[in-house]
C-alpha cells in the first residue's frame, strides 16, 4: 500500500489534482483558491507544490493530495486511493469481488450495466437513427455511453447474475423493483428506454436516466435511478465530470435542462455544459459550481413564464454570489434544436448572455411600449412585483446598489425610493442554510503562541535560522517548542512561506519576531505579577517591595526592547 501511496504522489501533481476542483491562482511560489470546505469571501486555502501540501488557514484543514481528494469527494482511503493510481497510471490491486465493499460493488454492477445497454443500442437501427436525428453524432453516442433498455419485464437480471451479481444488489442499485407480491420476483426498472448514464465527479457510473421510446402516454417520459449509496440527485449534476476543466478555464458555467441539450453543446465545443437530472438546482449543485467558477449562464425560454419556471434556482445562485445571466434563445427553440440547426447560433447565444436583471428589465420595458402616464406606473409595479425579488438576494451590495440607481434613471425616480422597495421583499433563507458552512472559530490562542508558530514554520522553511533562533530562545525551550508544534510542521511552514515569501532580509524578520515574542514572555509575567499585587493590597511591605521592584524591571526591560 505504501509503495502506491508514494508512486501516485510521484506521478500526480498536488496543484493538478487540486486544480480539477478549485480555481487555482498563483500566490509566489505557491498558489490560493477560496476554501471549498468552508464559505469565505478572501482566498486562505493554500497549496505548496515544493512541499506536495494544501492547507486553509479559514477553517485549519490540510493534507496531502490524497487527504484533499478523499475529503472533497466523501470517499475512503482505498476508494481515493484507486482514483488516483488510475489517473497516475500506477497499478494497483481492485479487492475480490466478492469480498468488495458494497460500493464497489455497486460501482461493478453499474459498469456491467452499462456494458449490457450500450451493446443493446446496438441492435436497435431505429433508436440509432432517432438519437442521430436529435444531432448526436455517432463520436458522441460512443463517447458518452448511451444505451438502450428493451422492452420487457427481465432482460437486465438475468445477464448480471450470471456475471455473478445477486438480485438484492441490483435491487439495492436501484436496477430492478421488488414487488409486493413477492411470488412474482424482481423485474427490470428500465424498460424500452434510451439510456444515459449519469457519472459522478470523478467519471464513475452512480446510476441511469431513462428516456421513453415508443410505448404508450401513460409512462413518464424520464424515469431516474433512485437515490442509492452512490446516486444522490440533489448533488449531481450531468456531464460535470466532463465539464471540470472547461468550468475553469472558460470561467463560467452554462446550465441546461436536459441530457440531449448538454450532450449537444459538448458537442459543439462548449464543454462548460452541465444539466441536473431528475430534480430541480440545488444548494449541493451550486457548490459543485462554485469551486471553479462563479459565472452562472442559464439556457431558459426567452420570456416571463420561463423565468418563473427558473425563478426558484435563480434566487438560490443569486443570494451564493453568482453572477447569473439568461442565454437567449431564438424563436423559442430549446439548446438542443439550435445546436442541431446551427451551433453557430448556440454559440453566439452563450457569449451574448445577459445578467438575469437586466434582461427582466428588458423584457418588462416592451410589455409597456406606453412609457408615460399610466404606462410607466405599470412597468413601475411589474418591475416591483418581479425585478425586487432577484436584486433582494444579490449576495453583493455594490450589484444591489448598481440595479437600483439603474431602475431609478429608468423610471425617473429617486435610489431611495426603490432601495426602500427591494428592502421590503421578504427574503426566506434557503432551505438547509447557507450555501456552505461557516468555517469553526479557531481555538483562541495568545500573542505568544501565535509568535512561536510563526518563528517555527519560518525556522523549518529556512533552516538556516534555526541556530538563531535557538540561540534566543534557549535550547531546552526551542526544543520543547519543536517537538509540541511538529505534528502541524505542513501547515506552519506554508504559513511561513505565505507571510515572508517576498521578504528581502529574513534573518531581520526573524530577529523582529523574537524581540516581539520576548516582549510577550515579560508582559504575561507582569500581569502574573500585577494580579499577585492586588491580592496583597494589605500586605506588609516586605511582601511587596520585591514585586514591585520586578514589575519595574519587565517594565523598563519592555520599553527599552527596540521596534516595540
Amino acid at each position: 500500500m505504501t509503495s502506491t501511496v508514494e508512486q501516485v504522489k510521484s506521478r500526480l501533481a498536488i496543484t493538478e489534482v487540486i486544480g480539477g476542483y478549485l480555481k487555482l491562482e498563483r500566490a509566489g511560489a505557491n498558489w490560493r483558491a477560496r476554501c471549498p470546505f468552508h464559505q469565505e469571501k478572501t482566498p486562505s486555502f493554500f497549496v505548496s507544490p515544493a512541499r506536495g501540501t494544501w492547507h486553509c488557514f479559514g477553517c485549519n484543514r490540510g493534507g496531502d493530495l490524497i487527504s484533499f481528494v478523499q475529503e472533497i469527494e466523501n470517499l475512503d482511503f482505498v476508494g481515493t486511493l484507486k482514483l488516483l493510481a488510475e489517473r497516475a497510471g500506477v497499478e494497483f490491486q481492485v479487492p475480490n469481488r466478492a469480498l468488495a465493499s458494497l460500493k464497489d460493488r455497486l460501482y461493478l454492477l453499474h459498469e456491467a450495466a452499462t456494458r449490457y445497454y450500450t451493446e443493446q443500442l446496438l441492435k436497435q437501427p431505429t433508436v440509432l437513427d432517432y438519437l442521430i436525428a436529435r444531432g448526436l453524432t455517432t463520436e458522441t453516442i460512443k463517447s458518452f455511453r448511451l444505451g438502450f433498455a428493451p422492452a420487457g419485464w427481465r432482460n437486465l437480471g438475468p445477464v448480471l447474475n450470471r456475471q455473478g451479481f445477486k438480485e438484492t444488489e441490483l435491487i439495492t442499485a436501484g436496477l430492478l423493483i421488488a414487488p409486493t407480491d413477492t411470488s412474482r420476483g424482481p423485474y427490470d426498472r428500465f424498460r424500452q428506454r434510451i439510456m444515459f448514464p449519469l457519472f459522478d465527479s470523478v467519471g464513475r457510473i452512480v446510476g441511469f436516466s431513462g428516456r421513453i421510446f415508443g410505448g404508450d402516454d401513460k409512462q413518464a417520459k424520464y424515469l431516474n435511478s433512485p437515490d442509492t449509496a452512490l446516486y444522490d440527485k440533489s448533488k449531481l449534476l450531468y456531464l460535470y465530470d466532463r465539464a471540470r476543466l472547461a468550468l475553469r478555464t472558460a470561467d463560467r458555467c452554462i446550465l441546461v435542462e436536459g441530457q440531449v441539450d448538454a450532450l449537444l453543446s459538448h458537442q459543439a465545443g462548449l464543454t462548460e455544459t452541465v444539466a441536473v437530472s431528475g430534480t430541480a438546482l440545488s444548494q449541493d449543485h451550486l457548490i459543485l459550481i462554485k469551486r471553479l467558477t462563479n459565472n452562472l449562464i442559464m439556457a431558459f425560454d426567452a420570456d416571463l413564464a420561463g423565468i418563473k419556471a427558473g425563478q426558484r434556482a435563480i434566487e438560490l445562485a443569486l443570494a451564493s454570489g453568482f453572477e447569473v445571466k439568461i442565454a437567449v434563445l431564438p424563436n423559442d427553440c430549446d439548446p438542443a434544436d439550435l445546436i442541431r440547426n446551427d451551433p453557430n447560433q448556440w454559440r453566439h447565444a452563450v457569449a451574448e448572455a445577459v445578467h438575469i436583471i437586466d434582461f427582466m428589465l428588458t423584457v418588462l420595458k416592451r410589455q409597456q411600449p406606453n412609457q408615460n402616464g399610466a404606462g410607466q406606473r405599470a412597468l413601475a409595479h411589474a418591475i416591483e412585483r418581479e425585478v425586487y425579488p432577484f436584486i433582494a438576494r444579490l449576495a453583493n451590495p455594490l450589484d444591489q446598489a448598481f440595479f437600483i440607481n439603474q431602475i431609478a434613471v429608468q423610471l425617473g425616480l429617486p435610489d431611495q425610493v426603490i432601495k426602500e422597495g427591494v428592502e421590503k421583499v421578504k427574503v426566506n433563507p434557503p432551505a438547509g442554510g447557507p450555501i456552505q458552512p461557516a468555517a469553526p472559530a479557531p481555538a483562541a490562542r495568545s500573542r505568544r503562541e501565535r509568535l512561536e508558530e510563526t518563528v517555527f514554520g519560518l525556522t523549518v522553511w529556512r533552516a538556516a535560522l534555526a541556530p538563531a533562533a535557538r540561540a534566543r530562545i534557549g535550547s531546552e525551550k526551542f526544543d520543547q517548542l519543536t517537538a509540541t508544534l511538529a505534528p502541524r510542521r505542513d501547515e506552519l511552514t506554508l504559513a511561513a512561506e505565505v507571510a515572508y515569501g517576498q521578504a528581502d532580509q529574513l534573518a531581520g524578520e526573524l530577529d523582529d519576531l523574537l524581540d516581539y515574542w520576548q516582549a510577550e514572555i515579560w508582559r504575561e509575567e507582569l500581569a502574573v505579577l500585577l494580579a499577585k499585587l492586588k491580592q496583597l493590597q494589605n500586605a506588609p511591605p516586605a511582601a511587596v517591595t520585591p514585586l514591585l521592584k520586578r514589575c519595574q524591571e519587565l517594565s523598563e526591560k519592555i520599553n527599552n526592547l527596540k521596534k516595540l
